[in-house]
Order: structure tokens, then sequence, then C-alpha cells
């Protein structure tokens, strides 16, 4: 039995694409033998945590805003001790915790902390930096560089928020990416194992819906779908609307979504009569106008596999868009309708969107041909038992491989946070989830890494601290019997030569013992560690 729960916000973002997704991955894995889906649903309308089940059969873990509105550490602690106390781990049963946002690494450790053979899936939506930066890549490498010093506050985030990011992915245990040009990125500039990165293209509907046959005289619709946000680039084009509309007067623009309206109202003004903004719509609303437009427009700065883009598609509507981030790749059957970003500002973006648009308009076997080219695209890569198939394919993945209790690249994450412990010589207990824990833990990355070419320098710093940690347990343990697995670990030092006098001396102190205690497994110490690191020590 495998017990799948989709960690999932009841927020804005839920009713666009992580939202579209989180649904379609539960309807897909739920036709999966033995699979049982649940959702996690924090800022759930709700005054306090509730767990119900819906009108499709899925159980919602329903977890309020907490007083702040935000997601803080507190409020997710408290999140982790509702879930502990409802999720059992009976014999056999394989737990997943899915993940769609970054801000949710502490309550993914402290599930894996809880239920160290569950398995953490991380599903990549979004890079924050992108909105930051408006998906320029050079900007990125510029900030992040290694000696490079943030020059203001708006710097200064996007580098946390690179390292926040890198963490989880280190964290995860399997890392899912919407498209290929992220599966590059996160490879090369975040410097995740390939191994751990799988492609799975988001997924909509089971085949093409049939677009309506457009009355003669009829005025052929440039359709925009999307927040009205400054990184999807509706300014750009309204500006190349402007630039088409007069030697193509049967062509109005139709603008979907929700936002600020005002600056593209404004912009809008000239084009009276023929621009028109709908707001948000309900699916059933969008499917009427999908199947009456002519072309659609996506000149965001960055995506990672756009539904709209999708639907479109679906439809068999051409689409323009920009060859930012994920975007680039589903225009891979019409690379003609491509548009280039140059760096933030979006430079010739309506001028190279307005020469699109007319080709389209002007040439009739151009749109015919780029109309079959997107549904066939479609067809092959982007429905939904596609989707569904790629992500069972994921955790059948998961549950293959697994060296230690937690990822094998966020081992280095803890040694940093074991050694910072080392340093601050902490007034804790001496025994496993406390000092013992500290020093097994790095005792075992010690002798894992001995003989490692590439790790010579880490090995040293880590060695380098145990011998302060030796130290510091000679203090705290004065005139103190040692917990078993604590002996067990200095008798292992003396057995490898390390730290001789030290260890010889601590131990020729201890009282005589003939029983011989036995050193934790590497799960059970790793496992104990990632616990005291999500502890507020």
């Amino acid at each position: 039995m495998t017990h799948i729960f989709i960690f999932n916000n009841a927020s804005r973002a839920a009713r666009y694409g992580i939202g579209t997704y989180v649904r379609q991955l539960a309807e897909g894995l739920r036709e999966c033998p033995d699979t049982a889906v649940s959702f996690v649903d924090f800022f759930a309308d709700v005054k306090e945590y509730a767990v119900s089940d819906d009108a499709c059969g899925f159980r919602h873990y329903r977890i309020p805003p907490g007083p702040s509105g935000g997601e803080s550490e507190n409020s997710q602690r408290c999140a982790f001790y509702f879930l502990a106390r409802h999720i059992g781990m009976p014999e056999g049963c394989r737990l997943v915790f899915q993940f769609n946002y970054f801000q949710h690494r502490l309550i993914a450790s402290l599930l894996k902390g809880r239920y160290a053979d569950s398995r953490i899936v991380l599903t990549v939506h979004y890079l924050s930096w992108c909105f930051e930066l408006k998906g320029s890549v050079d900007s990125f490498r510029r900030i992040t560089a290694r000696d490079y010093a943030p020059q203001d506050e708006k710097e200064r985030q996007v580098a946390e928020s690179v390292q926040g990011e890198k963490a989880f992915l280190h964290f995860a245990d399997e890392v899912i990416v919407l498209s290929r040009a992220t599966r590059a990125f996160l490879s090369e500039d975040y410097g995740i194992p390939a191994g751990k990165l799988h492609l799975v293209y988001n997924g909509w509907g089971d085949g093409l819906c049939p677009a309506d046959v457009k009355a003669s005289g009829a005025s052929r619709m440039i359709l925009f779908v999307g927040r009205l946000d400054e990184v999807k680039g509706l300014d750009c084009l309204i500006d190349a609307f402007g630039r088409v509309s007069g030697k193509h007067p049967d062509t109005c623009l139709v603008v979907v979504g929700e936002g600020d309206f005002q600056p593209y109202l404004a912009q809008s003004r000239p084009f009276q009569g023929r621009v028109s903004f709908l707001g948000r719509m309900t699916g059933e609303e969008l499917e009427d106008v999908y199947r009456s437009a002519f072309i659609g427009v996506m000149p965001s700065f960055h995506e990672q596999c756009s539904y709209t883009a999708i639907e479109m598609m679906r439809h068999g509507i051409p689409v323009v868009g920009t060859d930012s981030t994920g975007l680039a790749e589903m225009l891979d059957a019409t690379p003609e309708l491509r548009v280039h970003i140059e760096g933030e500002g979006g430079d010739g973006l309506a001028e190279q969107i307005a020469s699109r648009l007319d080709l389209l308009l002007s040439d009739v076997e151009a749109y015919g041909r780029a109309s079959v080219a997107v549904s066939r695209l479609y067809e092959s890569r982007y429905k939904a038992p596609a989707m569904a198939s790629g992500t069972r394919g994921v955790l059948e993945s998961a549950f293959k491989r697994q060296e230690h209790a937690v990822a094998a690249d966020y081992l280095e994450y803890m040694d940093t946070r074991m050694m910072q412990l080392v340093n601050q010589c902490p007034d804790i207990d001496l025994d496993f989830f406390g000092m013992g824990g500290i020093g097994l833990y790095l005792w075992m990355r010690a002798l894992d890494l001995q003989g490692r070419e590439p790790s010579s320098f880490h090995l040293s710093h880590l060695q380098e601290h145990l011998i302060y940690y030796i130290d510091w347990l000679a203090e705290a343990s004065s005139g103190c019997c040692l917990p078993g697995e604590l002996l067990a670990m200095l008798r292992d030092m003396a057995a490898n030569g390390f730290c001789r006098a030290a260890v010889s001396a601590l131990l020729g102190r201890l009282p005589v013992s003939e029983a011989s205690p036995h050193m934790p497994s590497e799960k059970d110490i790793t496992q104990n560690a990632l616990k005291i690191c999500n502890c507020k020590i």
C-alpha cells in the first residue's frame, strides 16, 4: 500500500497552475492499485485544524492560516504535530510526501525525521528569482557568483531565496521538473545531482478539442490568459496588437485573468472596442473562449510548463510565445513563433510579437501548418495520462534507492549544522538525542568520507570539529557515566587511531565496563541527526 500526501496552498496560486497540477496529479495517482491520495491544505478556510473528505473522496488535512497570515516556522511545526497524530505507518505501507512550494521545507524535514522510510518528492513549479529578475539567467548568475556581494535589498533577497531553494532541492529524495530547461539549470547552476531530477511534463485532458468553425466575417480573436502581472508581458502584447490592428482590422484582443487592470486599461484606450478584459473565468467559461480563439499569445518572462499553453494547443490554437525558461520548448513544434527576450527589460519584444501575429494573420497556409503542429505536440507530450504515468515512475524510482535516511546530497547541510553545534557547545544532555547523536553523526560521516579524494578538504574540516567535540565531551562528562552509544563511538575511534591521546585519556577515566555496547546503525544515526537539526537548540 502506498499513501501519498500532496501538499497544497488553498490560496491564489491554487486557482492557477499549481492548483491545476495537484488536482491532475491526485486524479492520476489514485488510479494506481493499492494507492491512497490525501491533501494537506495550508491556508485552508477553517478556524482550526480539521480533517474532512471532499466530494471526490479525497481526504483533506486542513491547516488554518497562521496569526500573521503566513507560513511561519511555528505554523509549520504546529501543522507537523497535527499530521503526526493522524498519519499511521502500518507495516508494508509506503509513505510519500509530495511538495509544491519551497517554503514548506521545514515541515518536509520534520516529517522525514519522524518517518525515515518515507520519500520526499518536490515538484518545481517556479524559481523565486525568476519573479524578481524577470527570468534573466545572466542577472541570476551575476548575483549568485561566488565572489559577488549583493548591491541592494533586491539582490540580497534573490541570493537568500536561491540558498533556500537549493537546500530543499538537495533534501528531497526525488525532484520533478516540468521542462528540459529547468532540469539542465538545476543540474548546472544549483548543483543538484542529475540522477534525482525527473522530467515529467504537465498534462491536461486525454485528447484534442475541435475548434468551432468560425463564421465568415467574424472577428479573429487574439487571446491572452494569465495573471495581470508584469512578468506575464501583457503590456508588450497590447503594444504588439497596436502595431498589427491597422493592417488586420478584423482582429480583436481578449484578455482573461485577474490582477491590476488599470495600467492595461489605460494602454488599451486607443483601441477602444477591440480590446476586452473578461477578468477571471470558470473552467467552463474559459473553454468557450478557447473554442473561438484564433491565436494565443504568451509573452511571459518565465514559465515552467504552462497549462494555458497546453489548453491552447489542445484546441489547435497556434501560440506565439517567448524563449524564456520552460516556455521555449513548448514551442518546439513551431519555432518560427518564438520571440527572443533580451535581458530583464524585454526590449524589442512587442515588435517581434507583432511580426509573428502578422505572419499567422496574413498567411492561411502558415496558420494551418502551425495549428496542426501544436495539436500533434499536445498529443505526444501534454496529455494527462502521460503525466500520471511519468509521476508513477518517479515514485517507483524513489523506493528503489536510498543510501541514508535522507538524500545523500543533503548530508553536507547536516554536517554544517552539526559543526555549528560543536562550536556553540550548547547545554544539552549526553544521550543519543543530544551530544551523543552529534558525535556519532560526525564520526559516521568521517568514516564515510575516508579515501574519497574529492572530499579530502571536507573530511579534514569534519575531523577538526571531532577534535573540538572530544574536548567538549571531556568537559561535559566530568564525573558522569557515558551512554552506551558514546562509549562504543570512543572505542571505535581508538580502534581507528583517531586523536589517540585525547580519546585514550577520556576512556581511561571512565568506569571499567565489561559490556560491549554497539554503535547504532547508519540509518538510525542519520535519522536522529536530522531530528537534532530540526530542533531549535
